[in-house]
């Protein structure tokens, strides 16, 4: 069972089981276990992994089943979880970060107006505020401006897409 070091690349699976395990290097505190069904492992901060999967509009258990791209991103100097939906039967192995860098963009993103982009980020936000307040106060875990920000920019860039 290879265990994926997420600061490697990002990994598309398709999950098969998921646990709640002891972090390995936050005493007391906990990491979600995602098994893939080829038997890679990806560990994630329980904490990083319950905001990410929110925004998400999934549980830790709900994964199971689900295709999902788990990847770091790093940002003033801090370094990220970022977890979303991938279409199944697009799992593949780390990609070269220039690869993604290169990657085109979509067609519909630079053809918006933008008041189009506007009423799609609006409502990028109104669902993060939503969804990812729910699942923080569920989850017990403080929720600030930037992360309803982040969650809404996520979700902006896949509509997008």
């Amino acid at each position: 069972m290879p265990i994926h070091k997420l600061a490697n690349g990002p990994i598309t699976m398709t999950v098969a089981k998921t646990e709640i395990a002891p972090s390995q290097f936050d005493q007391g505190k906990f990491q979600v276990k995602f098994v893939s069904t080829t038997d890679d492992i990806v560990y994630v901060s329980e904490q990083a992994a319950n905001m990410q999967l929110g925004r998400l509009n999934l549980m830790v258990d709900d994964c199971v089943g689900k295709t999902l791209r788990f990847e770091q991103v790093k940002k003033d100097g801090r370094t990220y979880t970022n977890i979303g939906l991938a279409a199944p039967g697009s799992e593949t192995a780390a990609a070269p970060a220039a690869a993604v860098a290169s990657a085109p963009r979509a067609a519909v993103a630079t053809s918006m107006t933008l008041e189009q982009a506007t009423a799609i980020y609006t409502e990028c936000v109104k669902t993060a505020i939503a969804t990812l307040g729910q699942q923080c106060i569920s989850a017990e875990i403080p929720v600030d401006a930037s992360a309803v920000q982040a969650a809404a920019a996520t979700l902006f860039i896949r509509v997008t897409k």
